[in-house]
């Protein structure tokens, strides 16, 4: 169902402290802490024992203690303690996760340890980068996480759920192209000559028309990354001046089959002003919520829907789609491995 073998993002810092956090990612429970250093862990929410949840249990210094039988356990797995048995059989250990901290989020690796390569962790600069200022939340929706990977692969889709935000009619009317190197699935969407939509003459002052392009570039397992950038209409678009730049970042791990984690952040390289990232912020929040709506309303309608019906794919669908197959090879390549 999921990609094994690759970095999700599990938590935000600031999330996973002295208490046990718990999380279900790729359909499996886990809590993660940080140790009285400051190191996080990632640890199956289950006992070796008897599958009680440890997140029902005690921190004891670094240790997690399951307060079911008693049994303590190591931050790295090893289990330290049986009440009324010195013996300790090494197999006798919890389960641990890689965990990496980069570009202020928490990364897990849920596969083969082994192949936990760090250099594989997708690039989001933007987000760690002081040239950019970000903003930027966790949102969980109850939709297939593909269904996500959809929608942001798809901005088409803006015309009609943000008009109120970063929506108009020019974006749907806009073709885009879309092109695929490998893993990665680039769709680019270009509008001359457009009325720019409510939230950008909000955060910039646009009082005529604008050219504005959408670059978006999808990587494995299911992260996201759009460029957008706005200039008034005929402006030289390597000028600053005028110009509202920013990113979206999402990184999508999936929950379970029918649910997920929105991470997000939407960092811009402008007006360091406070007041413009609350309002940006403001504006982002209010846009994916929109989202959530619609993502969940499908999912809703997917699964009462008679199985096997067939979608109807139209041009716009193009980048999605490229995505699906790039997940599809890859979960062959890794079933076959």
């Amino acid at each position: 169902m999921f990609l094994k073998n690759w970095w999700y993002v599990a938590a935000m810092p600031e999330e996973v402290g002295d208490g046990m956090l718990q999380r279900w990612i790729l359909n499996e429970p886990v809590i993660l802490y940080r140790t009285e250093a400051g190191k996080a862990v990632a640890m199956l929410d289950m006992c070796p024992h008897r599958s009680y949840p440890l997140s029902k249990g005690t921190r004891l210094g670094d240790r997690i203690r399951c307060d079911y039988h008693g049994l303590e356990f190591e931050p790295d797995g090893k289990c330290a303690h049986i009440p009324g048995q010195k013996n300790i059989a090494p197999r006798c250990r919890a389960t641990t996760f890689p965990v990496v901290e980069k570009w202020r989020w928490l990364w897990i690796w849920m596969g083969d340890p082994a192949l936990a390569d760090e250099s594989k962790i997708p690039d989001m600069h933007w987000n760690d980068d002081p040239e950019w200022i970000p903003t930027g939340g966790r949102f969980d929706i109850d939709c297939n996480y593909q269904l996500l990977v959809d929608n942001l692969m798809d901005l088409s889709h803006e015309t009609f759920v943000h008009a109120s935000t970063i929506g108009n009619a020019a974006v749907a009317e806009a073709p885009s192209s879309t092109t695929v190197d490998g893993m990665h699935v680039r769709t680019y969407r270009q509008m001359i000559d457009c009325a720019a939509p409510p939230l950008y003459v909000k955060l910039r002052g646009f009082v005529e028309n604008i050219d504005r392009t959408q670059d978006i570039n999808f990587t494995p397992p299911s992260n996201i990354v759009i460029k957008s950038k706005s200039v008034p209409h005929g402006g030289d678009p390597a000028a600053p001046a005028m110009a509202l730049e920013y990113r979206v970042l999402n990184a999508i791990t999936p929950s379970t089959g029918k649910s997920c984690y929105h991470f997000w952040s939407v960092p811009r390289n402008f007006a360091p002003d406070p007041a413009v990232t609350k309002a940006f912020h403001e504006g982002s929040v209010r846009a994916f919520t929109e989202d959530i709506d619609v993502l969940e309303s499908q999912q809703r309608m997917v699964d009462r829907h008679s199985p096997g019906t067939r979608w109807i794919d139209i041009n716009a669908d193009s980048g999605g789609l490229a995505a699906r197959r790039v997940i599809s090879k890859l979960m062959e390549e890794e079933r076959a491995t």
